[in-house]
């Protein structure tokens, strides 16, 4: 069975996917939590279920801002409104007024309110793109010490693409940048280079005792790991499917992220890390 043989076009496709999600980010804005962007989130439950689209009519009329309603849980809802600098308004005694109006007989209560200024929400915007600077730094200098140069380029590309892939997927799925977000994103770096180095760390090893051609090498050293490497992410998977469905959604979007960022740095550990790896190497490598 020869891997190595599909990573060529398994590339190939990388690249004009990566292309696609360029363009789909300049053409796209990101759509960002009160996290960054700042606004008021409230979590209010009632005793028994009320209807979304008439509770969204009725909160829309506190201010002027886009706001959103969403099922949190069984009996409760997640409503945020965004920043509005023109609005001067109470939101929390404007909900009292439409409890009492609509709603007095359901037991409506608040049970969390939060409020991001725009100046923090900022801060949390530079922050977090640092946060994926620093770790992407701290990888990169951890790979360069331990392998080649080649070896290097071709799992910070791997760690880049997986990404930026990523990245498409949650601007398609219209999720939002939290800091949820960002650490997921963090956590499929991490995931992603561990599986990369696992392969590399083999091909190494199989370069200084094996008298095939440089190709054959990279081929042998895929099988060699192909069952930890499977066997990893169905272990990673069976937690995440169930933190998804189940987990509520807070962690829904992690959980989705994940399962995402697991399936693509997989696929890149197995067909493009090796490929770019047999590129960056001068398609050919001393066995000595």
């Amino acid at each position: 069975m020869s891997i190595f043989k599909i990573s060529k076009y398994a590339c190939i496709f990388s690249i004009i996917f990566i292309g696609l999600t360029i363009y789909y980010l300049n053409s796209k804005d990101l759509k960002y939590g009160l996290e960054f962007s700042g606004g008021t989130e409230l979590i209010i439950e009632f005793n028994q279920k009320v209807d979304i689209d008439l509770l969204r009519e009725h909160v829309s009329t506190i201010n002027n801002s886009k706001i959103s309603v969403q099922l949190y849980d069984n009996k409760s809802y997640l409503i945020k409104f965004p920043y509005n600098e023109n609005a001067n308004t109470d939101i929390k005694k404007s909900m009292d007024e439409i409890f009492s109006q609509f709603y007095i007989n359901n037991g409506p209560r608040i049970n969390q309110i939060d409020f991001i200024g725009p100046k923090v929400g900022k801060e949390l915007v530079n922050n977090g793109l640092m946060s994926i600077i620093y770790g992407s730094l701290a990888i990169l200098i951890y790979v360069f010490i331990r392998f080649n140069f080649s070896f290097a380029m071709a799992a910070i590309s791997a760690l880049f693409h997986d990404f930026l892939i990523a990245i498409f997927f949650i601007l398609f799925l219209e999720i939002e940048i939290t800091l949820t977000t960002i650490a997921a994103l963090l956590t499929v770096i991490g995931y992603s280079v561990n599986d990369t180095i696992v392969i590399f760390d083999r091909v190494r090893e199989n370069l200084k005792i094996s008298k095939d051609t440089f190709t054959k090498t990279i081929n042998t050293s895929i099988i060699q790991t192909l069952s930890r490497t499977i066997l990893t992410v169905i272990t990673v998977l069976i937690v995440l499917f169930p933190l998804y469905f189940f987990g509520g959604p807070i962690i829904k979007d992690f959980a989705l992220i994940m399962i995402i960022g697991v399936m693509v740095g997989t696929y890149s550990s197995i067909f493009f890390a090796p490929f770019l790896m047999y590129i960056f190497s001068g398609r050919r490598i001393s066995n000595d």
